[in-house]
Parts: structure tokens; sequence; C-alpha cells
């Protein structure tokens, strides 16, 4: 839970304003664009041809088989799209040279009645004998390694959630995303968002910086410093034309940089379409046990401007949320936590040229909630302190989050290497009010305060522009590389204050606070694959950065005293990440691998007050570091009907940045250390073409190797919000109803105990958060002119408890709690043209 409010500061509403993107880098992104000159191939007809065409995405090899061999091919896009292939080298017959680019691949060739040769899905050609025989797995693709390629080519953990499959799940923000992965957490914030963690990197709830890098396609998003709440505010990325979700376990330093210590999670849209006209209309209700009822309305459109040269894509959505939390007291209410998400995209792209390709994005999402969804629970027996998912409130609480991204990626292929520009621009404002009345209230009431209610309020501000320039070469050869430039500047700001509003009218300024940072980072990576035989490669990487952090505070008011804090300064780092990596394969379809890599966050500062112990907290704070060691197993099994992956790691974290406290205010300290020993498993099976069954499971153990001095801990105590197993089961029926494609499913999926601090501490006391199983159910149907779906989450309605805040209460023994979403029915219909 992310609501540090009331211990450090958190202040009064500032008035918004919008940044634009830095002349200088769109500038020279498009000098890029436009100082490439074209690229032309000869070839000559003979029954044996050369063919050089790079591995990667199949549409753009496929652009280029057909340029070196001058042979007529004809598929849809669709067949195509998010296929890759591992390209082709040599002389050839064009017959031999197609057959390699597809091999792996579910497409398949024959020659059409005007000679072309057609690609086809194998699907499309089952004949009627071959009903009852499986359908092997598709092949899956992804593009957050920096270059287009299998999942089961890349030697690290890696996880796929397809679009498709979340909205049929009902899900519909970050939380619902990320449920069934376990190892991959999200404490929660009780609105929208939390602290994103993977494999156990959390200290619990406060941490400054994120551990976990989020992305949009290529668009940089969060901070990489403390300086406005970057570690807790990932991206809550509604269901905006959304292709999939890439999950990169572990870390990702060498090519993202500061803040991807754990892991990388990518959003990836949909492309314009160049070939055809379509979109799609959905909509939705939904209804919470307990709640209100909610809406979706969604909406993409993509429209051709040149058949292979232009095209434009729009997509929009609003999703109204019913609320399921009640409030009694002065501000009570229903449902206080109602409230909507509206979103909307444009993506426009350019293929003036075989070899250059430009992509130009812009994502609007607005998020506004009446309240918080938390609910007060009694600390010793962890049941509703008055009602189930209810709270006391003396004051109105709020949330709104507008976050502007876009985002310019210039391509060009020179055959030998790719060349991508890509700039970037986030622009987030959240604004927050949250009732602390509960923890104040008595204090000043004991000082004869007549207080009514005690409210803060913050207007946190991040602003983020990069650039990165890569050079990528293409696969297929004896050594792969790929080399980068990455800039980034960044402002943060995070203002408010708290007062106390007494009975009568007044109020009594407790405290205002303004705080403002500035992070810029430049850095330059690399890495190097030397495919040793066609069984075996290695790999090593470097990144060498620099980053520079300004920041400036100033508090006054009745919690600091008669002299207000202020605190300026600069910091900067020089930090370094490696990697290291070995792939055997074992087969065609099977590899191991074994990967060495590090990964850091950068220091930052501590606002000091004047009464702060000096011995105890200094000024700034260091970045911590890491190592991790796995060990790795893919394999497409049984003629490619069962894919399986499995890891064994062990990571070493030093140097970690943990809360301490000094008087009634929490910092940031660099002390002790921790190691995180884990496995993980996926299992992906389909025995014929109407089943299929998932399974994921991860085990961690998680704990400090050293003394937390700051919290109490000792080493040996388990990190926080971590369970120790969880795991996912589901299965999938499809079959025809009335002669229409129908499927049914059901999931499970367990969360085992957590600590919600540690064991032994007065700072953060441990709670024992029970273990749980939810159930989840989903069915559908396909008409010719539209689809419709329908899902229950959570069906037995169980009571699971995310994560637990104590100290906003004056009373001990009463905590704030985040929950599982209780029953939720759904039913969406999908309307394609």
């Amino acid at each position: 839970m992310n609501r540090i409010a009331p211990r450090t500061g958190l202040p009064s509403k500032k008035k918004r304003t919008y940044g634009a993107l830095r002349p200088w880098v769109i500038g020279g992104a498009w000098a890029l664009a436009s100082g490439m000159a074209a690229h032309a191939q000869t070839q000559t007809q003979a029954p044996t041809q050369g063919f050089d065409v790079s591995g990667g995405d199949l549409k753009t090899a496929l652009d280029a088989y057909i340029a070196q061999g001058g042979v007529q091919l004809l598929y849809k896009v669709d067949d195509v799209k998010g296929v890759a292939t591992r390209g082709v080298k040599g002389a050839l017959s064009p017959q031999d040279a197609l057959a390699q680019l597809l091999e792996g691949t579910p497409l398949r060739t024959r020659r059409g009645d005007d000679g072309a040769i057609v690609i086809y899905t194998a699907a499309a050609a089952a004949k009627p004998m071959a009903d009852e025989a499986p359908q092997s797995l598709d092949s899956v693709t992804i593009t957050a390694t920096r270059r287009r390629e299998p999942v089961r080519e890349i030697p690290m953990q890696v996880n796929v959630m397809k679009a498709q499959a979340l909205e049929r799940a009902g899900a519909k923000n970050l939380a619902d995303y990320v449920a069934e992965q376990p190892g991959v957490n999200l404490t929660s914030s009780g609105t929208v968002g939390g602290t994103l963690t993977m494999r156990g990197l959390t200290m619990g709830p406060v941490q400054g910086i994120a551990t976990v890098g989020v992305y949009v396609d290529d668009v940089a998003t969060g901070l990489s410093s403390a300086g406005a709440n970057g570690g807790n505010t990932p991206l809550d990325m509604g269901m905006l034309d959304l292709s999939h979700i890439e999950v990169l376990r572990g870390p990702q330093g060498t090519l993202y940089g500061a803040g991807a210590m754990s892991g990388v999670l990518k959003y990836v849209t949909n492309q314009p379409d160049t070939m055809e006209f379509a979109g799609s209309v959905r909509l939705g209700t939904s209804w919470t046990q307990g709640g209100g009822p909610g809406f979706t309305t969604g909406a993409v459109l993509n429209v051709p401007i040149k058949e292979d040269v232009a095209a434009i894509r729009f997509a929009a959505f609003t999703d109204q949320v019913g609320g399921s939390y009640d409030a009694t007291g002065p501000a009570r209410g229903r449902n206080v936590d109602r409230g909507h998400t509206d979103g909307g995209r444009v993506s426009l792209l350019l293929t003036p040229t075989r070899e250059l390709t430009v992509r130009l994005t812009g994502t609007v999402q607005d998020v506004h909630r009446k309240g918080m969804g938390f609910e007060e629970m009694d600390k010793r027996t962890l049941r509703p302190w008055n009602r189930e998912r209810s709270r006391q409130l003396s004051a109105n609480e709020s949330y709104s989050n507008l976050t502007q991204l876009f985002g310019l990626d210039v391509e060009y292929d020179f055959g030998w290497a790719r060349l991508n520009s890509i700039t970037s621009a986030q622009d987030v404002k959240i604004n927050t009010t949250v009732d602390v009345t509960g923890l104040y209230g008595p204090l000043l009431s004991a000082l004869r305060v007549p207080v009514a209610s005690v409210p803060v309020n913050s207007a946190v501000e991040q602003h983020r522009v990069s650039q990165e320039f890569r050079l990528t070469s293409r696969s297929g050869t004896t050594i792969e590389w790929l080399a980068g430039l990455y800039l980034n500047r960044e402002r943060g700001s995070n203002n408010g204050g708290m007062d106390a509003n007494l009975i009568g009218g007044r109020s009594l300024g407790l405290l205002t606070s303004t705080q403002s940072s500035r992070y810029r980072e430049e850095a330059a990576y690399g890495d190097v694959t030397w495919n040793v035989t066609p069984k075996f490669s290695l790999t090593g990487g470097l990144r060498l950065s620099r980053n520079k952090q300004e920041y400036d505070s100033r508090q006054s008011g009745q919690l600091v005293g008669s002299v207000a804090a202020k605190a300026a300064g600069t910091s900067s780092e020089s930090p370094t990440t490696y990697l290291a990596a070995a792939k055997y394969t074992l087969s065609d379809t099977s590899t191991m691998y074994f990967r060495a890599a590090s990964g850091y966050r950068p220091g930052g500062p501590n606002v000091l007050k004047p009464d702060t112990d000096r011995r105890v907290v200094q000024p700034s704070y260091n970045s911590d570091s890491l190592w991790s060691y796995e060990l790795g197993y893919k394999a497409d099994l049984l003629d490619r009907t069962l894919s399986l992956e499995a890891a064994l790691y062990d990571i070493e974290w030093s140097g970690v940045q943990q809360p301490t406290r000094s008087g009634a205010f929490t910092f940031i300290t660099n002390a002790g250390a921790a190691r995180i020993k884990g496995s993980e498993l996926t299992l992906n099976w389909k025995p014929s073409k109407e089943w299929r069954f998932t399974a994921n499971a991860a085990a961690i153990d998680a704990r400090l190797t050293e003394d937390a001095k700051g919290i109490g801990a000792k080493a040996g105590t388990r990190l926080p919000h971590t369970p120790r197993f969880a795991t996912t089961l589901g299965v999938t029926r499809n079959f025809s109803l009335a002669d229409h494609p129908a499927y049914v499913g059901i999931s499970a999926r367990y969360t085992g105990k957590r600590d919600a601090g540690y064991r032994g501490s007065t700072a953060l006391p441990s709670i024992t958060m029970p273990a749980y199983t939810l159930v989840d159910l989903q069915a559908g149907i396909d008409f010719k002119t539209f689809s419709v779906s329908a899902y229950v989450r959570n069906l037995t309605n169980k009571r699971g408890i995310v994560s637990i805040e104590t100290g906003l209460n004056a009373n001990p023994n009463l905590v704030t709690a985040a929950l599982v979403p209780a029953r939720t029915i759904g039913v969406n219909v999908n309307v394609p043209f």
C-alpha cells in the first residue's frame, strides 16, 4: 500500500501544466529519418539464387524475400502479424528459401490458380480426417528484448499475456493483468496501480524508486528517481487497443537501465494495418457483489491511407467503475471507490520505402475515483472492525490521474543492421486527498483542539523526455550484436499540505510542503552474441551510465515547528550493469540456458527536518544493486502441443534501500542485504484443438542476510508482501454450439501466506496475511457478425487480503487493508467490422 502521505507530509493542490516534447529531440529523430538513402538490391534469376534475409518479423522478411527472389506471394497480413522467422541465407531455390523462412511457424504454402504462391495458416487447410489430431501451440514473438524473436529463443524467463485472453477473463487493470502471474505482485493502493514487484524484490510499504520498468511499446513511463512517488505509481493502463503484455523476469539493467532490477512489464499495442479498413466496437457491463454496476465501451478504427505505405489507427474507451467499499461517519457514503477511467490513442504508421518505417503514437488516459478502496480491520483477528469493506471517514477522499504519452519510432533497415531512433515523452498529473483523522484527530483532541477532520491533499507531477538510438544487427549470423545510446530528462514535484479542519469552520495548518526534483541520465549500452556452433551461443552485455539529481524542499507547519525545514542539493552516480548468458540447443524444440545479470536503482535525497537524527539519517542515500544467477529450460514437446519453461534463480541484493524512522517521519537509508532464492514453472498443453491446459507456479524464499537496523529486523527475517508459493491452474474447452465456435473455461489462483511487515520489528510490525484461492469462470460464443463473452471473477466470493498498513490510526489494533475484489460477474459484446 502506498498511502505514505501522513508520514512524509504530502501536500495542497497545484494548477496543472502540460509539457511538450523537446524540439532538439524531435528534430534529431526526424533528421535521422529524412537523412536515410534508398537501399536497393538486384537479383538474377536462376535455379538457385543468393538469399540474405534477416530474421525477426516475418512480414518484413517476406518483403525482403520477394525483392530478392522476384517471386509473387499472396498472404493475409493478419496471418503473418506477430510471427517470427529465423531468416535465410545462402544459395537456394526460391522454394527452399521460402520453406526455411516459414520453418517453425503455423504457415503453409500452395500454388494458386494464377501461378502465385499462397501462404496460409495450417488450421485453414486442415483436412476432415485431421480434426481429431492435436493442434500445435501458437508461436509467440516478443520485442521487449529489443529484437523480434520467439520466446523459446530467449535465455530468460518471459511471459506473454494476450489481450484477447485478458478480455475474456474480465481483466481491466494492472492488478487483473498480473493476477495470474505467480511471482509478480501488485501491492494495492486501494484505487488503481500500487507497488509492482517481481521475484520478491521489495522491502515493503515504503518504496521510493521502482524495481520494475514499465513501457508502452518502446515509450518509457514512470520516473527513475524518488522525487515524485515514482516507486508506487506504475502505469495502470486500461484495455486500450492492446495486442499483448510482455513480462520479462529478472534484472534488465543492460537494456533498460535504472529501475528495472527485478524485471520489465511492456504493454504492446496493435500497429496500424496499411492493407485493410477495419475496426470494432466493444460493449460491456459488470456487477460486483455488494457494489454498484459497471459499464465499459470501446472502439477501434483502422484506416489505410495508402496501401503498403501509410495507415492510421484510432482507439478509445471508457470504463465506469461501480465501486464496492462503503464509508461510515461524517463523510459516509455507498460505493465510495466508484469512478471512471477514460482513454484514447492515435497511432500513425508510415512505410515510404521497404527499409524505412516511422510510427508516431499518442496516448491519453484519465482516471477518477471518488475515494479509496480500503477496509478497517482488527489486526488481532483480521476481521472487519465494523462492516466488511467499510471504514470510518471524516473527510471525503478523491483520486485522479491524467497520463499523456507520446512516442516517435523511426526505423531504417540497412540489411546488415536495423537502426532505431526512439523519442518518448510522458506527462502525469496525480491529485489525491486522504483522510487521516483517525491518526491525528485523537492527538489534537487531547490538546483540546476541536478538530472535525484532518485531510491530506497532494499534487504529484511527473515529466519525462527520453531519446534512444539503437543499432541492431541482423539475426542468423555467427556474431549478433546490439548497441545503443540513451538520454533521459525527468522533472518531478510533490506539493500539498495537511490541515486540521476545526469545528466551526476554521482550519489549522499542520503541514505545508513543496518538493521538486530533477533527474538526468546518459547511458551507452550493448551486447554481443557469439553463435559458437548452431547449438551453442554465448552473450555478453554492458551498460555504462551516469545520472545526476537536483532536489529542493521546503516544509512548514505545526508538525515541523517554528522554523521551516529547507533542504536542497545534488547527487550523482556512475553505475555499471553487466550481463552474461549461455544457451545450448538440446534439440530443434528445446534449449537450456544460464544467465547472470546485474541491476540497480539510483540513490536519492532525504528531506531532513530540524530534529532529524543525523546519526540515523543522511541527507541522501546511495543506489542499491544486485546480481541474479538463473538456470533455465525451455521446450516445445509432444509435437509442439506442450510448451514448458522452468527456471531456478538466486539473487544477491546489497546496499538495500530501506525505510528508517526519525521522530514522526520515515526516511530511506542504505543498510543490510538480502537474498532471494526461487523457482518458476510455466506449462501450456494443447492435446487437441478442443482442449487447452495452463499452469504457472512460483516458489520464493526472500530473506534478509544482514540486520536491517532502521526497521529493527534481524538477519533471516522474511521480506514482506511475497508469498512463499503461488500458482495458477486453468483449462479451456473449445466446441461448436449451433455451428458457432464457443468456449468455456475455469481457472484457480492460489496465493500463499505473506507478511505485511517484519517479524520482531516494532517500526514495521509483521501481520501474517492468510493464503487464499480464487476461482474464475469464462465462457463465450462467436457469431458471424459479433461475439459474446461472459466471466465470473472470484466465483466463491473469497475474502483475500492483498495488503495491510499500520500506523494510520491512533488505535494500535486498528489497521487498514486492501482486499481482492469481491465476486464480479460481467458480459462483453464485441462487434468487428
